[in-house]
């Protein structure tokens, strides 16, 4: 009877010890699924300029620039639906992009994010890899449906520091039916370079302009 109690534990020890190895291995397996997921979804705040940002150097190129959403103001009509847009908050999509996945849709894609508040221009800093990049769209925090696309491309270039423009994006102050957003590329880097200098001076002293622009159209 001891043997055959002792056989019964036995089995049962085998069984409990087969069982927890199975839920350690499927729990491991869920971990790794977890971390590669977490991988590919990350997003980088493409402002860097409350880090210590190093030199350039034969991989990695940084560029400058800025966004400026701006209120427009236009005459109230009777199609105007009533929502204000100054002092919004808003946030622009920018990706890598490779010749093989042009839109930054692949599963594993660089992915950064830049927060702006309309009014207020927001200058920015990146140290990135060689390579194109695209600012995909832009959209307001937290409200469905208002934003739209941008589909503008600069690159960054290892050893290399450049300014690449502010991009202004005009919204009317009052949306109406028709009358939607509009935005340019402009030149601002002398107060843009100055306001850098502040914090930054090592990267102000020898910078390459380099706008950038709308894709499928030839740089003005």
């Amino acid at each position: 009877m001891i043997q055959v109690l002792s056989a019964e534990i036995g089995t049962g020890t085998k069984k409990r010890t087969c069982e927890g190895s199975v839920r350690r291995a499927t729990a491991i397996a869920m971990t790794s699924v977890a971390v590669l997921f977490g991988l590919a979804s990350c997003t980088t705040p493409l402002d860097m300029s409350g880090e210590r940002i190093t030199p350039p150097g034969p991989e990695w190129g940084v560029v400058i620039g800025s966004v400026l959403v701006q209120s427009e103001k236009v005459a109230s009509d009777e199609h105007a639906t009533g929502h204000n847009v100054s002092g919004s908050s808003y946030e622009f999509d920018i990706v890598r992009i490779q010749p093989g996945d042009p839109n930054g849709e692949g599963p594993y894609v660089e992915k950064y994010r830049l927060d702006a508040k309309s009014g207020e221009e927001r200058i920015f800093i990146s140290r990135l890899r060689s390579g194109q990049y695209l600012i995909r769209s832009f959209r307001e925090e937290g409200v469905t449906g208002l934003g739209g696309e941008l589909d503008l491309v600069f690159a960054s270039m290892a050893g290399e520091i450049r300014y690449i423009g502010r991009v202004l994006v005009e919204i009317p102050q009052r949306l109406s039916r028709g009358k939607g957003y509009r935005f340019t590329v402009e030149n601002a880097r002398e107060p843009t370079l100055a306001q850098v200098s502040q914090q930054h001076a090592d990267l102000t002293k020898a910078v390459v302009d380099e706008p950038m622009q709308a894709r499928g159209r030839p740089a003005q």
